[in-house]
């Protein structure tokens, strides 16, 4: 930001001199609008107040002394000077000219009075030879000094010509001895310096302080403006994000449509960036992304030696991130697939050209998926979400290439539309199922608890399992009553448990990411076990590592508060994301399960062994229950005892199963026949 709209700096400084003025005079015309503002209702009723005052002046001499045509003067020249001065603040280009107006309007001021003075001191009045004189010269000075919002070097050039007009009538046409002229003329300079200090300082008071209050309008201006641009803005590239396109992209899509044009949505994907940000630090990364955003734009504009032709010859195209390594780019006034493959190749192209980092050539590729307006969608969300799709399947063939959104695709979106349906009516006609998998002490095959997992029974496709809908349900918002169902299910079951006598075992429930996110979480849980008369103790919460450690502080809060509840919690798949002894330790978990992927060859010993008896040894450290899931194999169960892990969960005890076989399970207390 320049040093004159900052207001601070030697631009906008306020030296201690006589013509008050600042040195910047772009600041300066921003003071003097403040300053007219400031004043101007001020100046209007001064305007009216003043005339009201000649015209008390008027009527005090006309019962006071005989009425002359003199002070006739006051009611038929200086009031209506005054209402002119009135009538012209009204007006809507005041204020543009308030300075050298007001200053040449209170000189005319001053003139009239002094010609009426000396016409009532001719007929025997009380004039300018008296105290009104001094009086009258007292109200002209403060008038032009302080009232009227006149800059103080404007008001010291009219203050100094009504002075010098009133010394040159009393002494010359006041009929006064030179003693009397000297005794009232000490009192005029007297009068005017005091004025002249107060308007001065006044002023000076107000440039600080309008410095002070510029200087925080300034720096709320810039955040307002940084604010706004990160809002619609990628700090890294500069290019708009994802709001700004889509409010640029509708009008676009609007006209296309009017004028039957064709366009075309390309979502670009650069492929394997996340290696770059792995292998170079996401510092570096970011200097790629916007040396790829560059050679982008210049490729859209025609600008570089990269694009062989502008690809736009009327309306500009829209480019934006919409991630960390995605690229929307909207091509407006496209006849056919033909031109669209063409930009595509030449985006290609761009995206190829090595990027210098770290004294090394670095090559990237990426893959472009193309919707084509309105042909395969009707509007931007749907154009976004085909050409999104078609990207991935790009990048699963290999990458470096584009494709275009086809019927096939068109197809898989609809199955999984079709899938989505059909889950919202799976919740509704009773298909869904829990099944159990024993937790169980590998020494002996004691049931020590079990956790319940959710299946679909799906009326055409048979028995699904979460891998196969959970995450549809995620994206689709359903996951929430899922949720509610699966711990509906689960308290039902500790419930019906608990009535038929068998062993009270904790069960074990996955919760999904969202659910931290839930303030409210802790006492929906609290009314559910309060609902079914259970202990909380009976209900083991099970949170993977990843969704932990999203938000590990708002994640802290609700884990506290359910602790406190009673229920249990487990920290699932333990040692597939980035955890750390410290955030460990912040987590008031009950247990850890190791996850699957470091049992499958635990026991043939090297990195898998290692890892799998690093975690056993937590459970000294922290006072964790640690549970090992997926165990298949004898050897792999001998090891995790001989390290001291008999809390064992896997298909060598059992698979899940349904609630009956479960129940048969808990009245044996063990999974061996």
């Amino acid at each position: 930001m320049p040093v004159s709209e900052a207001g601070a700096g030697p631009a906008a400084d306020l030296p201690l001199q006589l013509l008050l003025r600042f040195a910047d005079a772009a600041f300066e015309q921003r003071f003097i609008q403040h300053y007219v503002a400031f004043y101007f209702r001020y100046a209007q009723l001064s305007l009216l107040l003043g005339a009201l005052l000649i015209t008390g002046d008027y009527l005090v001499d006309r019962f006071a002394h005989l009425h002359g045509p003199a002070n006739l003067l006051r009611l038929t020249l200086a009031v209506p000077v005054l209402l002119l001065g009135l009538g012209f603040s009204l007006l809507p280009k005041a204020r543009q000219h308030w300075q050298p107006v007001m200053a040449s309007f209170i000189v005319t001021v001053a003139l009239c009075l002094m010609l009426i003075l000396l016409r009532i001191d001719q007929e025997g009045g009380a004039g300018l030879k008296s105290w009104v004189g001094v009086l009258n010269f007292t109200f002209l000075e403060f008038y032009c000094f302080v009232i009227l919002g006149v800059q103080f070097r404007h008001a010291l050039a009219s203050g100094a010509l009504i002075m010098a007009a009133f010394l040159y009538a009393l002494w010359w046409h006041a009929g006064l001895s030179a003693q009397e002229a000297g005794y009232w003329s000490y009192h005029v300079l007297t009068v005017f310096i005091l004025a002249a200090g107060i308007g001065w300082w006044r002023e000076y008071l107000l440039r600080k302080e309008f410095m002070a209050r510029a200087a925080l309008d300034d720096s709320l201006r810039a955040a307002e403006q940084r604010a706004l641009r990160l809002a619609h803005y990628d700090e890294v590239t500069g290019l708009p994000n994802r709001r700004l396109f889509a409010e640029l992209a509708a009008p676009a899509l609007e006209r296309a449509r009017r004028s039957a044009a064709g366009c075309a949505v390309l979502h670009v994907e650069i492929d394997r960036f996340g290696g770059v940000h792995e292998l170079y630090g996401h510092g570096q990364g970011e200097l790629v992304l916007a040396t790829i955003a560059r050679r982008l734009r210049a490729c859209l504009r025609g600008s570089s030696e990269l694009a062989a032709a502008p690809v736009m010859d009327h309306e500009p195209s829209l480019l934006a991130r919409l991630g960390d390594q995605a690229f929307a780019i909207l091509i407006p006034d496209l006849e056919g697939q033909e031109r669209a493959s063409a930009i595509a190749q030449r985006l290609l192209a761009a995206v190829a050209q090595p990027v210098a980092l770290d004294r090394q050539a670095l090559r990237l590729s990426a893959s472009i998926g193309i919707a084509m307006f309105p042909g395969d969608a009707a509007d931007l969300i749907h154009l976004s979400r085909c050409s999104e799709q078609t990207a991935r399947v790009a990048a699963e063939a290999g990458g470096a290439r584009h494709k275009f959104f086809d019927e096939a695709l068109n197809a898989r979106a609809r199955k999984r539309v079709q899938l989505e349906a059909e889950l919202r009516q799976a919740l509704q006609a009773g298909q869904l199922r829990l099944h159990y998998q024993p937790k169980v002490d590998a020494r002996s095959a004691a049931l020590v608890g079990a956790e319940a997992l959710l299946r679909w029974q799906h009326p055409e496709r048979g028995l699904l399992l979460p891998g196969d809908f959970i995450a549809l349900a995620e994206e689709s918002g359903l996951i929430a009553p899922l949720t509610d169902w699966v711990l509906h299910t689960a308290c039902q079951s500790l419930r019906r448990w608990s009535d038929q006598g068998l062993p009270a075992l904790p069960l074990s429930v996955n919760l999904p990411a969202s659910s931290l996110a839930d303030a409210g979480l802790p006492e929906q849980l609290e009314g559910l076990v309060r609902q079914y008369q259970l202990r909380p103790a009976s209900l083991k919460l099970e949170l993977t590592e990843t969704m932990v450690l999203r938000d590990v502080g708002t994640a802290v809060g609700v884990l506290d508060r359910l602790r406190a509840l009673g229920f249990g919690l487990s920290l699932d798949d333990f040692g597939t994301g980035y955890s750390s002894l410290s955030h460990l330790k912040r987590l008031p978990m009950s247990e850890l399960k190791i996850d699957r992927a470091f049992i499958t060859d635990v026991a043939r010993g090297g990195r898998d062994a290692a890892l799998a008896s690093a975690i056993i040894t937590l459970r000294n450290e922290l006072g964790l229950q640690v549970v090992a899931e997926g165990v298949e194999t004898a050897e792999q169960s001998d090891f995790l005892i001989g390290r001291g892990c008999p809390l064992q969960q896997g298909y060598l005890f059992s698979r899940p199963v349904p609630r009956a076989d479960s129940e048969r399970m808990l009245q044996s207390g063990t999974t061996r026949h």
